[in-house]
Parts: structure tokens; sequence; C-alpha cells
């Protein structure tokens, strides 16, 4: 089976980083194919072997640093191949746009080479994790290069703060009281949270609500999926299924077993 591993980033940086993986295929492992879900964290992904088989809507992923922003449908699978080596760094939904000044609805339901985003900087970085012998050692090198991205960093506005406030409250909010919150009208709420983040309030609710629901299974195993339904404010376990099946495009027992290591352990733990 593929070795994975995976830890969260410095303090400093918990504001902008949930959490770091990396993925070893060995020529002798058999060829996977994950589900991808729904996910809200800007991933940041550095191919340093063989590439995986990733397609996304019309396009397949050929670049070896992509950065893909919120992601309310994920059609299709992953494919890895013998030989796929990956770092990715999972930044909170505000993260990558917060530290590199990219509005958020730019890259949201989309993937971007990298280098096509942020310059030569993606490619310094890939050379330098290439060169790196061990994960522990790309963790540093990964830390220290998003250390000094803070000096240049996007300041948050109000719509990436509702968005963050959304994530951290797992979706369980009214958006009515959300849109009072920051004074203003509903209407005038969701068409500036959909025009700053790139997805209206209810989905990116939505979407927090699925994928803490997802992690909090796979935190703990052993909790039920009708006590982590009730937890998570489903209005029962058949409401938490179909959102499931909208998100995950399967029932919550078999979204755990196809997507493999998509979510890695540090993730699901990043609360």
């Amino acid at each position: 089976m593929p070795s994975l591993q995976s830890t969260h980033p410095r303090p400093e940086l918990r504001h902008y980083v949930r959490a770091y993986a990396q993925r070893r295929v060995s020529f002798a492992d058999p060829v996977l194919i994950e589900s991808v879900p729904a996910q809200l964290e800007q991933v940041l992904n550095f191919e340093l072997g063989v590439l995986p088989g990733v397609r996304h809507r019309e396009c397949e992923i050929t670049e070896k640093a992509w950065i893909g922003g919120a992601q309310t449908s994920f059609p299709g699978h992953m494919h890895l191949w013998q030989g796929v080596e990956s770092f990715a760094i999972f930044f909170q939904p505000t993260g990558w746009s917060e530290l590199f000044g990219v509005p958020m609805s730019e890259i949201s339901n989309r993937i971007y080479a990298a280098s096509s985003v942020i310059g030569s900087c993606a490619t310094v970085l890939w050379n330098q994790l290439g060169e790196a012998s061990s994960f522990e050692q790309r963790v540093i090198i990964v830390d220290e290069f998003l250390l000094n991205c803070r000096n240049c960093r996007l300041v948050q506005h109000d719509m990436m703060a509702a968005a963050s406030y959304l994530f951290a409250q797992h979706g369980i909010v009214r958006i009515p009281a959300l849109s009072q919150r920051h004074s203003l009208s509903q209407r005038q709420f969701e068409r500036l949270f959909h025009r700053e983040i790139g997805v209206t309030p209810k989905t990116f609710a939505r979407v927090a609500r699925f994928q803490a629901a997802l992690d909090a299974k796979l935190a703990c195993p052993m909790r039920t999926w009708l006590e982590i339904a009730h937890s998570f404010g489903y209005c029962d376990q058949m409401h938490m299924v179909h959102d499931f099946e909208n998100l995950g495009r399967n029932s919550p027992t078999q979204l755990i077993v196809q997507m493999g290591d998509v979510r890695p352990p540090a993730l699901a733990l990043a609360e």
C-alpha cells in the first residue's frame, strides 16, 4: 500500500494552513483509484515523481505544481500509478488567498498551474522539495517559505471573514443571521459572498458541514453515523446521506472506503 505521512504546520502558520501531507506509491503497489469529495481547503500540490491521473472537469493535470481552490464538486477520480510521490499543502479555506493575494473567487472550483498564479517561486519550491530526502525536511522548507510569505499577505476582507466563520462553525450557521452580523440584507450578503468567494454562502456552509462530518468519522471511526449526523445539525441520518451522495457521490460508508488517503490524518485532526 502507498505510504502516507501528514503533520500540522508551525503554530504561527495555523491561521493559513491546516495540514501537510506526503504520499508515496512504490513500484510494487497496485494502481489505486480514489474518489475525491467536495472540500473547502485550498490545496497546493507538488508532484515529485510520476504524475497521478487527475482529471478536473475537462482538464487533465499535467503540471508538477498545481493549486486547487475550494471544490464544491470534483467529478471523476484520482488514479495513483506506481511511482507517484506527492507533497500537498492543505490551506485554510482563505489561507492561500490571504498569503498570496489571490481572490478566492478566481480559484474556487478551478485548478491552475501554481507558477501561472504565483510565478517562479512555485518552481523554486518544487525544486527544493525534490532535493530534500525526507518528509520532515520538506515540512521545514515549506514552513520557512510560508513564513516569509506572511510579510506581503492580503488583509482579510468581510466576506473572507464570513467564509472563515462558516468553516469554523462547520456550516451550522443561519445565513440570515450571518447577513445581520455583517450589517447587510440577506440578498446583499449572498451577492457579495458569491462575488468574492466564488460560491454561494449556502453551498459553502453545506460543504463545510459535509466535510466536518466526514473528518469526524475519520478521526474517530468508532463514532456511529447517527451520532455524527446529530452532532453536525442534520435533521436525521437520511439528510446526511443525501448530502454525502451529492457532495461525495457515494454513501457515507462507501465514501470512506473509496477515497483512500485523500483526506490525511493530520487534516482530520486539525480542529
